[in-house]
């Protein structure tokens, strides 16, 4: 059991991890070591890129073969309170098995490739985003995508 009592652990830029350009390509490689996910885990994950492409993120396009990197998508068991992380080490994001709802999911899997793209947390009081710890509800806004696109550029 994956015991994480945060709502994201998801190291924000300044932790000493590189950031993945989201212009670069990039593979997503659901749950290698377990493949029995679930339709809403991968309706969820598929809805995630879909997100992150409508802000103009190329990044999940068709890579070559192989890509040059990738991120490994793997649903755990954890505490009711914990609903991803990514852990840079292990280029792997970890989202909470017990969540269900694939619009939920997409927005868990997306705000932790946001971690991947360096985005860090946005409090709640500041402004709505993706980036706000805990969410589960907000896609990334034109805000997310100025903050992304200031620190890579645009991809078009």
């Amino acid at each position: 059991m994956l015991a994480v009592i945060a709502a994201c652990g998801g190291a924000d830029p300044g932790d000493g991890y590189v950031a993945r350009d989201p212009c670069t390509p990039l593979a997503i490689s659901i749950q290698r070591a377990d493949p029995a996910t679930s339709a809403p885990q991968r309706a969820g994950t598929t809805a995630a890129l879909a997100l992150w492409r409508g802000r103009g993120v190329t990044a999940f396009d068709p890579a070559p073969d192989p890509a040059p990197d990738t991120i490994e998508i793997e649903f755990a068991d954890a505490a009711a309170t914990f609903h991803g992380i990514y852990d840079p080490a292990h280029a792997q994001v970890l989202v909470n098995r017990d969540l269900t709802d694939p619009q939920a999911i997409a927005i868990v899997v997306a705000h932790e490739l946001g971690h991947v793209f360096g985005l860090g947390h946005i409090a709640p009081e500041e402004r709505q985003s993706l980036m706000n710890p805990g969410n589960l509800v907000t896609p990334p806004t034109e805000d997310d995508q100025r903050t992304l696109e200031a620190r890579w550029g645009s991809c078009r």
